[in-house]
C-alpha cells in the first residue's frame, strides 16, 4: 500500500490491526497451551474491535486533517509484514504473545508520534495525538488484561 495522505495512514492501521486479529485467531486454532489459547482468542477479539474503532477516524468530518499529504512515512510504504503467516503466534509462550503484541502497539504509538512531530502546524495534528492516545490505552488495557490472566 502507497502512503500518500494522513486517511493514508488511518486505512493502513486498521487494516493492520485486522490482519493482527486474524493472525490471533489463526494461531490460536493451533495453539497447545491453554493460558496461551485464552490469550489468543482474547487479543483477537481485541484487536478486531480496535479495527472497528479506528474505522471511526476514517470516516471523519475533518478533509482537510485525512487530506493531508505526508511527505516523509518510510519511503512511503509502511513496514508490514510481506507474507501471510497462518499462525505466527501457535509455537510462541503467552509471555511472548503479548510482548510481541505490545511491541506492536507501541511501534503504531511511536509512528504517530513521529508523525504529529512533522505535522504539528496541519489540521492533521490533533487528530494523530487521537489516534497515538487510543493505541497507548489500547496497549495499557492489554497489559492489565495479562495481569489479570497471569493471576489465574
Amino acid at each position: 500500500m502507497q502512503i500518500d495522505t494522513f486517511r493514508d495512514i488511518i486505512h493502513w492501521t486498521r487494516g493492520y490491526h485486522q490482519q493482527l486479529s486474524e493472525w490471533l485467531r489463526n494461531s490460536s486454532e493451533s495453539q497447545q497451551d491453554e493460558r496461551a489459547r485464552m490469550l489468543l482468542d482474547y487479543l483477537a477479539d481485541h484487536e478486531a474491535k480496535l479495527s472497528r474503532a479506528i474505522t471511526a477516524f476514517e470516516a471523519t468530518d475533518n478533509l482537510n486533517a485525512l487530506d493531508t499529504w505526508v511527505m516523509e512515512f518510510l519511503n512511503k510504504e509502511p513496514l508490514l509484514p510481506s507474507t501471510n503467516l497462518d499462525a505466527p503466534f501457535a509455537e510462541m509462550t503467552a509471555e511472548q504473545i503479548i510482548s510481541k503484541v505490545e511491541e506492536e502497539h507501541n511501534q503504531i504509538v511511536e509512528l504517530y508520534k513521529f508523525l504529529v512531530s512533522r505535522a504539528s502546524a496541519t489540521p492533521a495534528a490533533d487528530l494523530l495525538e487521537e489516534l497515538a492516545d487510543l493505541e497507548k490505552h489500547e496497549a495499557m488495557r492489554l497489559s492489565q488484561a495479562w495481569n489479570r490472566l497471569t493471576d489465574i
